[in-house]
């Protein structure tokens, strides 16, 4: 509704600018000498609050910039007073060093506050914009992995992650943005803290599961815009014919791979029963877009691990089950992509993993990311994936989702989001972790290779009966 209020007022907004960049220089449009005051318009005024925003986002065709947004949110200002919708966008301003309005202490608290509601939506906003200020601020490393609350580098504190964004201070020197241990943004000092010259993408700033939660913990956080460095993900839609006659839909999440290749999982390929045949396969590419219908492919042919079989879900079977959950899917028509994804094993010595997915129990085509710690629960074989445990809830329609590792700082596939395992003492969702044998038996697939790991599924489109001619009336 923002973007077409603003395309409907596109002559209105002409004139907003006209009278801007006259009283930028002291004249008025009829040329007298006298100081215009575009803001005495409220048009205007919603206009340049809605134009700091679509800056700032880099949405509506515009390319993110932070100064730009910040030259029309002052533009927004009547009498000084910022309006409510760039409220937290200030902060955003302050932190970059544009806007002196308030202390960078007072900026951050209110970062803090949205993040510390109990207001999921208030705290993935705030999450999001911290997320895309980092894109406007260098990355930082320091000495060690201890950085300090005080100037005078007394009381440490040592963080869980290493990635972290520099603010300048109001004395010029280089203070650390990132997550304490408690996953809150906060100020610190660190010891030569220097510049990185490698631009990175990676998000900061996300929810953590606490480390001393029993179980897991619901810490997905919605994304209004899938980050650059992550491997593209789109709704994979599969629909059925039961035994039976009646139809069944199911929604999972897929990855692009490359141009024409997804990665999923292979219970997204059958009913929870294993009855029915598979009647099509639907890849909605982008679906933040809003646009769904527009961007919708199918599968023209889809693989799976020959291992997986329904029956061992059914008799608890975890480690076969989920080891083999992995398939491959073959569009019918490439996607434009520049991005270049790689599979890899996990890393050693790192259980933090990152997730997007598509679920079900929110609304309809919203992206959500989840961090997670991941544990070894079932050990497989060179063909059999190993399985591994996460401390973090997913629901159905995130199945499928690539598991990625950040190595050498960029976001690697190892491993694909399969199912939940519960009982009276466990309720845990499980990836199949890629290895070197399954990597080599994917790659090979998709260069045309034959492969021993891999079985076609067919697809079985229903035939629509032949047209009949009746004759009307006699």
């Amino acid at each position: 509704m923002g973007v077409l209020f603003l395309f409907n007022c596109l002559p209105l907004f002409a004139n907003c600018v006209t009278e801007l960049e006259a009283s930028k220089q002291n004249v008025s449009t009829d040329g007298r000498a006298s100081r215009v005051d575009a803001n005495d318009s409220s048009t205007c005024r919603a206009i340049n609050t809605q134009r700091a925003q679509h800056y700032f986002w880099g949405e509506g065709g515009l390319v993110a910039d932070i100064d730009t947004s910040y030259h029309f949110a002052k533009q927004a200002l009547t009498q000084q007073r910022w309006p409510y919708e760039l409220m937290l966008l200030r902060s955003a301003y302050v932190l970059k060093g544009l806007d002196s309005s308030l202390s960078l202490d007072e900026a951050l608290r209110r970062f803090q506050r949205e993040i510390s509601s109990n207001d999921s939506l208030r705290q993935d906003k705030a999450l999001a914009m911290l997320n895309q200020l980092s894109k406007f601020l260098p990355r930082v490393t320091w000495q060690g992995n201890t950085l300090y609350h005080d100037i005078e580098r007394k009381q440490s504190e040592i963080l869980p992650l290493s990635a972290a964004v520099g603010v300048r201070s109001s004395g010029g020197q280089l203070q650390v943005l990132a997550l304490n241990q408690s996953g809150m943004p906060s100020l610190y000092w660190g010891r030569e803290v220097r510049l990185v010259s490698k631009k990175q993408d990676s998000p900061i700033f996300r929810r953590y599961p606490s480390s001393a939660s029993k179980g897991i913990e619901d810490v997905r956080q919605q994304l209004w815009k899938a980050p650059v460095s992550m491997p593209g993900s789109g709704v994979l839609v599969s629909r059925f014919i039961r035994q039976d006659g009646r139809p069944f839909q199911s929604q999972c999440t897929a990855t692009l791979i490359s141009a024409q290749w997804l990665l999923s999982a292979a219970h997204c390929l059958s009913t929870p029963e294993g009855d029915g045949r598979l009647q099509s396969l639907e890849y909605i590419a982008d679906p933040l877009s809003h646009s769904p219908h527009n961007l919708s492919v199918q599968v023209a042919a889809a693989w799976q691990h020959h291992l997986h079989r329904v029956s061992d879900q059914q008799s608890g079977n975890v480690t076969r089950y989920s080891g083999s959950d992995i398939a491959l899917l073959k569009l019918a028509q490439p996607i434009a992509t520049s991005k270049s994804v790689e599979l890899a094993g996990l890393a050693p010595n790192n259980i933090w993993i990152d997730s997007l997915g598509f679920p079900n129990d929110k609304p309809l085509y919203t992206l959500w990311a989840s961090r997670c710690r991941a544990s070894e629960w079932g050990e497989g074989s060179v063909n059999l994936a190993s399985v591994y445990a996460l401390d973090c809830f997913s629901f159905a329609g995130q199945s499928g989702a690539a598991i990625t590792q950040y190595i050498n700082d960029r976001a690697q596939i190892v491993g694909v989001l399969s199912s939940r395992i519960f009982n009276d003492s466990v309720n845990r969702p499980v990836f199949a972790a890629l290895n070197v044998a399954i990597i080599k038996q994917i790659e090979g697939l998709i260069a045309g290779r034959d492969t021993s790991l891999f079985v076609a599924v067919p697809i079985e489109p229903t035939l629509r009966s032949p047209l009949r001619a009746e004759v009307v009336g006699s």
